[in-house]
């Protein structure tokens, strides 16, 4: 993959302390790069950067290309009450193409084609006529996502795209973002860290301001994680704790119920080779093993602790 942004050394910092210092990452093109944190740890400044709506005090963000395009999308987008989902995002679209010769004929076809196709699949195409004032929350987060979507930019940046849609609507724009990936570099955030789990390639962890670590998902999913697998059994064990001990000496069992088992290793060394032995040790149908706290909701709460202490 190539690299479509390049953030390095971003710095504005306000007033009252909040803002973002010394912020560097780079966003591949056709991948997704997710920035998450805590409330005020400076993600909407560092977008509002990024899309130059707001300038920094130090520090630059390069393109790839100069001729590349970029469309941002709020946490809480807003438009003029009176208009209806086709008119904002018809709008949207006639704007990005100001300075772009085109055939005017052939363009407003397309145009209408583009907006019409946009909004179906922002899940918008049953209330393309209606009126912006009549929308729910979740409604107008999806319009915004349709009238950034429409211009077709190299970048698209979405601020918390999620944050007021049901589980559908979730799973919805979990399958547009998904899609839209192969075509364009996405940045986006949010506090729904399951869902930053399956979409993103990447992942800027910021805390007050400064970025805690960054890297693979992969990467930050591992990040200070313990050797420790949940066991699922199919009937309770034929040896108690003891024997499973004496059996398995590398390994600490600890029974939750008794068809659910936690087995803890020393390392991941240990573990790479003691881990079948204890599973073979309970002398029943393994229903599942799990390694626990894999998850991108345990792994931040582990960042952002192991940085508090440190």
């Amino acid at each position: 993959m190539s690299v479509a942004v390049t953030v390095q050394g971003l710095t504005r910092v306000y007033p009252g302390g909040g803002g973002i210092r010394d912020i560097s990452f780079t966003a591949e093109d056709r991948a997704v790069t997710a920035v998450i944190g805590p409330n005020g740890a400076g993600k909407t400044v560092l977008f509002s950067i990024i899309a130059g709506l707001t300038s920094a005090q130090s520090g630059a963000v390069s393109f790839a290309s100069a001729d590349m395009t970029m469309a941002y999308c709020p946490d809480v987008p807003q438009f003029e009450s009176w208009l209806t989902a086709r008119e904002v995002v018809e709008t949207s679209l006639a704007v990005s193409r100001t300075n772009r010769p085109v055939n005017k004929k052939q363009n407003d076809v397309r145009a209408e084609q583009s907006v019409q196709s946009t909004l179906r699949t922002c899940g918008l195409g049953a209330v393309l006529d209606r009126r912006v004032a009549d929308f729910s929350r979740g409604m107008l987060q999806r319009l915004g996502v349709a009238a950034a979507l429409v211009t077709d930019p190299d970048i698209l940046i979405l601020d918390e795209p999620n944050s007021a849609l049901d589980p559908i609507g979730r799973a919805d724009v979990r399958e547009i973002i998904t899609e839209q990936k192969r075509h364009r570099c996405i940045v986006l955030s949010s506090h729904l860290l399951s869902e930053i789990e399956q979409l993103a390639d990447r992942i800027v962890v910021l805390d007050h301001g400064g970025i805690v670590t960054q890297g693979t998902t992969a990467s930050i999913l591992t990040d200070g994680l313990e050797p420790n697998w949940m066991v699922r059994l199919g009937t309770p064990s034929r040896r108690d704790i003891t024997d499973l001990n004496t059996v398995v000496p590398e390994a600490s069992f600890t029974f939750e119920t008794d068809t659910l088992c936690s087995v803890r290793f020393r390392s991941f060394e240990r573990a790479e080779t003691g881990l079948i032995a204890a599973l073979e040790a309970f002398q029943v149908p393994i229903i599942e093993v799990t390694l626990r706290d894999r998850d991108l909701d345990a792994s931040f709460a582990r960042i952002i602790q192991n940085r508090e202490h440190s």
